[in-house]
């Protein structure tokens, strides 16, 4: 599951990462991505541009409401077998770029988020799939889910799965490479050894919080040594 993450990344930091030109209405600085939202997106079809999708495909699935459910992530191991999922796996594949995202650790009735990153904070890319998802004044509008694999030894004390994190090489061969057959390989655990992780602040557990304060280590105000 991968319900929230960052891409704190100014938006030129972003288009020289991944070769990429940023569209003017897109800044970066994005502190607590969450679903719904219009999110930055390399997509096979511009990949040479970044894109706003919302993040979430809709199932034919009804929910409560009566509306269409959202499907923020879709498994590794079930892609092919999912109809929802199996028709976009060789045109509409896609990167949503990244530099954190966010588990959260029961403790007590409560629960305590971690920020997931690489060693050094930098830039990486989940690896995704997109769809048409509506239109609006004759528009397409887009929408994205990101893939999930089994969680690596870093994550799997607080949550079973995680997203699949690609490095540069690996993202190049995700939106470039015909066939899906050839790119399940990269649908693996990101090594342990090359992320941290730490507790961050229950302010972004609310999906309207967006600043820089999320992203840094946390220590509960109410812990004291005696």
């Amino acid at each position: 599951m991968c319900g929230r993450y960052s891409i704190s990344k100014k938006a030129r930091e972003i288009g020289e990462h991944f070769s990429v030109t940023i569209p003017q209405n897109f800044n970066g600085a994005v502190y607590n991505a969450a679903p719904t939202q219009l999110l930055p997106v390399i997509a096979m079809n511009e990949a040479g541009n970044l894109q706003l999708m919302q993040w979430g495909l809709q199932s034919k699935w009804k929910n409560e409401a009566g509306n269409p459910s959202l499907v923020i992530n879709a498994r590794a191991e079930s892609l092919q077998e999912k109809r929802i999922f199996s028709g976009l796996l060789e045109t509409k594949r896609c990167l949503i770029p990244a530099d954190g995202f966010f588990e959260w650790q029961k403790a007590g009735k409560s629960k305590q988020p971690w920020r997931f990153t690489l060693i050094n904070e930098g830039l990486f890319a989940f690896a995704g799939i997109f769809d048409a998802i509506g239109s609006r004044d004759g528009e397409i509008l887009w929408g994205f889910s990101i893939i999930t694999t089994r969680a690596n030894d870093l994550l799997s004390g607080i949550h079973d799965r995680m997203p699949v994190i690609l490095d540069l090489e690996g993202s190049k061969t995700w939106i470039s490479q015909k066939q899906f057959s050839d790119l399940e390989e990269l649908l693996v655990p990101y090594p342990t050894q090359k992320m941290k992780s730490y507790k961050v602040s229950p302010k972004v557990n609310s999906a309207a919080a967006n600043s820089p304060d999320l992203i840094v280590p946390w220590q509960d105000p109410n812990l004291t040594l005696f």
